[in-house]
């Protein structure tokens, strides 16, 4: 069949629309508004707008769209879509079908050479491809100045340019002006943190933990999240204490090597160093130290590996009490010798530690007992634990708490040093979200909430958990978002690579935003104060 390539119709949105395979054209975004060091994304719609009969065969329609903006740095994404199904759903992101989520990185403006009657026109180098249907529609997403170079104020035209690799024929242009406000976002210490859970990473690239391969594969994970704002990294000193089921273990992550003699432990932090360094090499600011206690209640030890008598052996279990002469005594001599190390890194302004993950009131006393094992050692750092109970900050016994979003409100005005924390499992509400279910922005409108509260940070627990419920089975989150508990993409905000690198999400964007609005935020009282600011918010925003 013939076709008239007029029939293909491209579209420019904002980052906050999310083309869906059936979203249909719109009316062009014209201009965005940015500061001087903030990335910026949009989005660009194709489709192909004609109708076949069941006897026709489907044209093949390649093209390329490349954005062009003299002076500033463009990265472009291929949108990939992830099969979706919810139980709960909000905000139109449909009950059943394709998600867009992935961005899967393009080389934008690449060299067009011709080819041959097979392939008329290719791009150089390209790998994420785009063919233009009418029955679905594909979507590119492109940032501007990713890596926060300071623009100079004023306006700048941003060009995209859409063209057949049929004919070589730019087929059409968009134009939208990007105005570069006269201020610079300022450097701001808050705590960002998703958990990374390396045992899962292992599994999921099929890579020796720790291995040279492992660290290449992880260093991009790194990279990738401090360049989408995060700014905290749990560090596997032991494995860490999470998600665990009683009784049982997750793979041995621990980099401390720990020998036990019969009056004193010896610990050799040698592989930490390698750990620490390549995260600080990656722009890692907070180095925030695994639980020491078990989860949900500070029962019991970790699990702790080490030598004794020359054996490899589990120092410490769940059967080890956590206030238990044994127990109590490896903390008393591993502490101090971990802030000594921390110091010889010069690092130890730079350090956070937790007790035990989501402590419920009941267990107070269990908890208690573990902090004043630790209590002295710690008292100069940062100690955070996720709660939902005020009560358990006002008898004293967590000391930074990391407050659900949901029950925000019971500690603002009394305590002004809080940070947030969601686990993404509740949909359907007013709460923020970052799920696959929810709007962008439900995600986004977080930084408002962080501003709100005057939040010191935000916690979420999976960065790249790829395991089913309690660390046992892999799924492919590309293929499966439901594989965690029936909660679309709830435990992770990026997607694993062939090549063992990473690629991005749309979530993973929008949360690099909520925490650039922040700071946006505190430079605007900066200027006209904090009263007037949280009025503005109010005023765009409600409650």
């Amino acid at each position: 069949m013939s076709f008239d390539y007029n029939n293909i119709k491209t579209w420019i949105v904002s980052s906050q629309t999310r083309l869906f395979s059936d979203s249909m054209p719109t009316q062009d975004l014209t201009q965005l508004s940015t500061l001087q060091n903030e990335p910026i994304s949009f989005c660009v719609g194709y489709r192909a707008l004609y109708t076949i009969d069941a006897t026709e065969r489907i044209p093949d329609l390649p093209i390329s769209i490349s954005a062009f903006c003299d002076g500033v740095e463009v990265s472009a994404y291929k949108i990939g879509f992830v099969p979706f199904s919810a139980t709960e759903c909000e905000d139109g992101a449909g009950q059943h079908g394709l998600c867009p989520d992935i961005l899967e990185e393009r080389i934008n403006a690449p060299e067009i050479v011709a080819g041959d009657e097979h392939l008329p026109f290719f791009e150089v180098g390209q790998k994420n491809l785009l063919n233009v249907s009418c029955c679905q529609t594909g979507g590119v997403w492109f940032t501007l100045n990713k890596n926060r170079k300071m623009l100079e104020a004023g306006n700048y035209t941003v060009t995209v340019r859409v063209t057949s690799l049929t004919t070589n024929a730019v087929l059409c242009e968009h134009s939208l002006t990007l105005h570069v406000i006269g201020s610079a976002l300022p450097a701001f210490g808050l705590i960002y943190t998703n958990w990374f859970h390396y045992d899962c990473l292992s599994d999921l690239y099929n890579l020796p933990l720790y291995s040279d391969a492992y660290y290449e594969m992880l260093e991009k994970q790194i990279r990738n999240a401090v360049e989408n704002g995060m700014t905290t990294l749990l560090v596997p000193a032991f494995t860490p204490a999470l998600d665990t089921p009683i009784g049982m273990k997750r793979k041995n992550v621990q980099l401390v090597d720990v020998e036990r003699t019969k009056n004193t432990y010896r610990f050799d932090f040698s592989r930490l160093e390698r750990f620490i360094r390549m995260a600080d090499r990656c722009g890692i600011r907070v180095f925030e130290h695994c639980h020491l206690f078990s989860q949900w209640g500070a029962l019991s030890a970790i699990n702790v590996y080490g030598i004794e008598n020359g054996l490899e052996k589990q120092l410490f279990s769940w059967d080890d009490p956590a206030d238990g002469e044994a127990y109590s005594s490896f903390l008393q001599a591993y502490l101090p010798a971990y802030l000594q190390f921390a110091k010889q890194m010069g690092i130890e302004n730079r350090l956070m530690f937790h007790i035990s993950d989501e402590p419920k009131d009941f267990q107070a006393p269990a908890y208690a007992r573990a902090w004043n094992i630790v209590k002295e050692l710690l008292s100069d750092y940062v100690v955070g634990d996720a709660l939902s109970d005020y009560t358990l900050y006002e008898t004293g016994l967590v000391q930074t708490p990391v407050v659900s979003t949901q029950f925000a409100d019971d500690f603002l005005g009394k305590c002004d040093h809080f940070m947030l924390y969601y686990t993404g499992g509740r949909t359907n509400t007013t709460l923020s979200n970052r799920i696959l279910s929810s709007a962008p922005q439900k995600t986004r409108v977080l930084g408002v909430q962080l501003y709100k509260y005057n939040a010191k940070g935000f916690l979420h627990w999976g960065y790249n958990y790829y395991y089913g419920r309690m660390c046992h089975g892999v799924f492919d989150p590309a293929r499966d978002p439901l594989g965690y508990r029936n909660m679309p993409a709830v435990s992770y905000l990026v997607y694993p690579t062939l090549n063992g690198g990473v690629s991005p999400s749309i979530r993973e964007i929008q949360m690099r935003d909520a925490v650039n609005d922040y700071s946006a935020l505190k430079l605007l009282e900066s200027k006209i104060g904090r009263d007037a600011t949280l009025k503005l918010c109010d005023a765009f925003f409600g409650e």
